[in-house]
């Protein structure tokens, strides 16, 4: 209770006016006391000067210490002091309260020592006669032929019961204000308090949920304004809620009837969601949110590109093979996922989608593809043969020999399609062989210029640089890279344009660059010029005998050296191919 707003409140009112009573009470009654003090000690010395005044005018008579005892005396009882007379000797001549002849002299008095010597003496201490602290005041005084000096004295002990009354008033008027002041601040502070209470009891009311709680408080101050506001953000967070709930329902159908397996590591490392075909793919049944991927993943490349992805932050994308689910093929793609954008990644995305099947068919094409062309091999080198022969025969028939001279050409064309199959199937299957060693890219490029000039005649310009760049490839299929695409160059641009290569390093990869000023590729088709059988212009291909196999060809030689492909271009401005290769394996 004594913890709340309101009794803080008080707490504070009330020690701030307690510090200012008592700051104020100390202040005054110092300044009371000094005031008194210094009036009392003008009085002493007024009265002090009038007597010693009187003393000096006095006629003496006879008996002269008698008359100053009597003036003592006298001068005691009026002014109700105690009066002490001495000369300049020190000796007591008079005293209004002791007998003059039992006290020492008093020259060594500090208010005496002064008056003697022609001052105001003033002085308090305690009296070793009186035995009780007294001011003195003390002033030179002359008669005849004696000379000297009167002393007053008074009690302190009257001013100290007056001052110490004094403190005694005013503790007791700090504390009935005190008193008075925390009735007065407690109902202030309850005033105050209360609706910063209201406020607070309906924030914790929208804190455990109950978002539709609002705050009636309706005044014109800074309290009335934060009322309505809280209400405002309490509509806001009610309406975000609705609709992120909305959002998370949508979600959640989405996730757990896709056709992909969806599962996240968090940053800690522990999964906190798998969707039910993750569960189905990975080939397990129990909840796996909480747990470490090792602990539930058992496939060793699944678990390396998580922790790849955890260790590098970059995009990783496998096909992995669950040799214990029946050798289920998976197309696996992991990337880092982050809370905000520009923030260290705080976990792992995992989608996985089951290829099984695909692969199956694409297997099943593949040896089909690899079959026919390999059983019509044999009948279209017969053809070929054939054709060949009637194209050397003499024949009066011009007929003949131009039908003879197609079929031969058809034949080679279809035998260069055959090959080409061949080739790709070889490709697709992974049965390739691969020769690396170190080789000097610019080398395989000035080669390859070299051959395709001497075959096209045409202006290919390329400027090597000082340093050889290095690469660990296949030096041949390098080359037929590059011929594929110095040779569609050559096909789809005019032969008085130049044809430009170019060369650009780093410390991880290579590129190189083919650029023509041909027609150009429609935007629309420039994501399938690396597709089987897919040409841009059907009849230009088949004038100049193209099988639409050489960009696929490039493509798979390309990518089984780890590098990528890829082609750019606009209609009229020419076309740009290029290919990538890692530096280093």
């Amino acid at each position: 209770m004594f913890s709340s707003f309101r009794w803080r409140l008080t707490a504070s009112y009330l020690l701030l006016i307690s510090l200012v009573l008592l700051v104020v009470g100390i202040f005054v009654s110092l300044s009371f006391k000094q005031y008194y003090y210094r009036d009392l000690e003008s009085n002493l010395i007024y009265e002090a000067r009038l007597l010693a005044e009187t003393t000096s005018n006095y006629e003496f008579k006879h008996d002269t210490e008698n008359i100053y005892q009597h003036i003592a005396h006298k001068a005691g009882r009026d002014t109700d002091k105690r009066i002490t007379i001495v000369d300049y000797k020190g000796k007591v001549l008079g005293d209004s309260v002791y007998d003059p002849s039992q006290m020492e002299p008093h020259n060594d008095r500090p208010e005496i020592y002064a008056a003697l010597h022609g001052r105001v003496g003033i002085n308090s201490r305690l009296s070793s006669t009186a035995h009780e602290k007294m001011l003195y005041v003390a002033v030179p005084f002359s008669n005849n032929d004696t000379r000297g000096a009167v002393r007053l004295a008074v009690s302190l002990a009257a001013i100290e019961d007056f001052y110490n009354h004094i403190i005694l008033m005013m503790v007791l008027a700090i504390l009935i204000s005190g008193f008075i002041t925390g009735i007065i601040s407690f109902l202030i502070a309850k005033r105050v308090s209360e609706p910063v209470g209201v406020i607070t009891q309906a924030v914790k009311d929208m804190a455990q949920g109950d978002l539709k709680r609002r705050i009636s408080w309706h005044a014109d101050d800074e309290l009335g304004v934060l009322a309505r506001a809280i209400n405002n953000m309490a509509d806001r967070i009610d309406h975000n809620i609705h609709e992120i709930s909305a959002v998370k329902n949508h979600l959640e159908l989405l996730l757990n009837n896709t056709v992909n397996g969806i599962l996240m590591v968090a940053a800690d490392g522990r999964i906190n969601y798998a969707n039910p075909v993750a569960l189905q793919l990975i080939g397990r049944n129990d909840n796996m949110v909480g747990k470490k991927p090792f602990e539930v993943i058992s496939n060793f490349e699944l678990l390396d590109m998580i922790d790849e992805v955890r260790c590098k932050n970059n995009n990783v994308r496998k096909e992995v093979k669950l040799y214990n689910q029946g050798e289920k093929i998976l197309v696996a793609h992991a990337v880092p996922i982050a809370e905000n954008e520009g923030f260290l990644p705080t976990g792992v995305l995992l989608v996985l989608n089951d290829i099984s099947e695909l692969k199956k068919l694409e297997t099943v094409r593949r040896d089909f593809v690899a079959n026919v062309s390999h059983e019509l091999k044999t009948p279209v080198a017969s053809i070929s043969g054939f054709a060949e022969t009637l194209l050397a025969e003499d024949s009066d028939n011009p007929r003949v020999h131009e039908f003879s001279r197609i079929i031969f050409e058809e034949a080679q064309r279809l035998k260069r399609i055959i090959e080409g199959l061949l080739e790709l199937s070889r490709l697709e299957s992974g049965k390739l062989q691969i020769n690396y060693r170190e080789t000097d890219l610019q080398e395989i490029i000035a080669d390859s210029i070299n051959t395709i000039r001497r075959r096209s005649g045409r202006i290919i310009e390329f400027t090597p640089s000082v340093e050889p760049v290095t690469i660990k490839a296949d030096p041949d299929l390098i080359s037929q890279v590059l011929i594929n695409y110095l040779d569609n160059a050559v096909i789809y641009s005019d032969e008085n344009t130049p044809i430009n290569v170019a060369l650009e390093t780093n410390t991880r990869l290579v590129k190189v660059i083919i650029s023509d000023q041909g027609e150009g590729i429609p935007e629309n088709e420039l994501d399938r010029v690396f597709e089987r059988f897919y040409r841009v212009d059907k009849t230009r291909s088949r004038k100049t005998g193209g099988t639409g196999l050489g960009l696929s060809i490039v493509k798979h030689l390309v990518e089984n050296h780890g590098g990528e492909v890829g082609a750019e271009s606009r209609l009229g401005k020419g076309s740009i191919f290029w290919f990538t290769l890692p530096r280093n394996l």
